[in-house]
């Protein structure tokens, strides 16, 4: 009886789903769709999106900027420093900035439907797998399309000076180490800077909150060949330390670990099966009047909280197996990269890349590589 309405809930669900998917799609095409938050510069009143003067101005600004050769570094930290908040009430970044650039609203015009939701509930950017609407002249424009097309092209040309395109999510991690250093301090992660002194320029990597605000974190910057010199040297230590470190780690997690999980695993099954046969008991007896409502109420509710509980710790020990795994499998192809016994005498990215998950800055002598298999090793910087 369970098994049938909970069947029949499931088709309902999916029903009104489609249903509502269908009402969007058509206020998509006719242009009649409300956009519940609007972009900076526009509020919403009575389903339209109307202009906020004030706001106006500063998106003007930012287009003159853009077109005046200011980067979205600069266009943010002028707006901060003026003491302009964001849409949120926040402080303005290079990406909302950039995100202003590139919204087609400020013309007037609209596109709808960016983004989807698959099956699963899981939002995606629309790349040509749905349709999209554009709807020309769907509220009052703040800046001109001359003015919003000559903006974006100069945000694309300076891209291809940069090697980069559109794609500003390969620029940020164009370098092995971007986005893979993390204050040990404050936990902001490091950006990669060129430093100058009498002898030369070299590469640093420093703290990002530092640069902001050097009296909010104390940890200054750590050089580039000090971080690659301190992977090399790890390394090589690990090509000694193999059978001492490496092979019982990996013995452990091959071994009694998962098989315990395992078998815990099965318990819990055994026990929701349980847990579902006592329910269906309740539910019969409710069926033949044998059971007071308020007392099956209050049994099945039990039975209801203990299912939750019991699903969640499975739910944990089939992540913590399957974590385990994907760990045995990382360790097993760091030995075979240094089962050769070959000494590194130079920093290699592919290496650095394939077997490190990140680092954490200690201090500007220490900093510790967590490797993808689950090991922290502490190394010193040189330098």
């Amino acid at each position: 009886m369970l098994s049938i309405l909970s069947s029949l809930a499931e088709s309902e669900s999916v029903s009104i789903s489609e249903n509502s998917k269908w009402s969007v799609q058509k206020r998509f095409q006719n242009g009649t769709f409300i956009i519940s938050y609007p972009p900076y510069g526009y509020t919403n009143v009575d389903g339209k999106m109307v202009v906020v003067p004030e706001q106006a101005v500063v998106v003007r600004q930012m287009f003159e900027d853009t077109l005046a050769g200011k980067s979205t570094h600069a266009i943010a930290k002028e707006l901060n420093d003026r003491g302009i908040a964001s849409k949120r009430g926040g402080k303005w970044t290079p990406g909302t900035v950039n995100a202003i650039i590139r919204n087609e609203k400020f013309t007037g015009d609209v596109i709808f439907q960016k983004t989807y939701t698959d099956s699963q509930f899981n939002r995606h950017i629309n790349h040509g797998m749905e349709n999209q609407y554009l709807c020309e002249g769907h509220h009052e424009a703040i800046v001109s399309h001359e003015v919003f097309d000559a903006a974006n092209e100069v945000m694309n040309q300076r891209g291809k000076e940069k090697g980069n395109g559109e794609n500003t999510s390969r620029y940020q991690n164009r370098y092995a180490f971007s986005g893979k250093i993390k204050c040990g301090e404050c936990g902001s992660v490091f950006k990669r800077r060129r430093h100058y002194k009498p002898s030369g320029e070299y590469i640093a990597w420093c703290c990002n909150r530092h640069i902001e605000d050097n009296n909010s974190c104390s940890l200054k910057y750590i050089t580039d060949e000090g971080i690659k010199a301190a992977f090399t040297t790890m390394m090589n230590k690990l090509v000694f330390g193999e059978q001492v470190i490496l092979k019982p780690l990996l013995h452990s997690l091959q071994g009694f670990d998962d098989k315990n999980k395992l078998l815990q695993i099965q318990d819990m099954e055994n026990k929701l099966e349980k847990n579902m046969e006592q329910r269906q008991v309740l539910t019969s007896l409710m069926a033949s009047g044998l059971l007071e409502p308020a007392l099956f109420n209050k049994e099945n509710n039990a039975l209801t909280v203990k299912e939750q509980r019991l699903q969640e710790e499975k739910r944990q020990l089939m992540t913590s197996v399957s974590g385990d795994r994907t760990k045995v499998d990382d360790l097993e192809k760091l030995i075979k990269a240094i089962s050769s016994g070959r000494m590194l005498t130079e920093y290699e990215d592919e290496l650095f890349l394939a077997h490190v998950a990140g680092i954490t800055v200690l201090s500007r002598e220490e900093i510790v590589f967590e490797l993808k298999c689950g090991l922290r090793l502490k190394e010193r910087l040189v330098g």
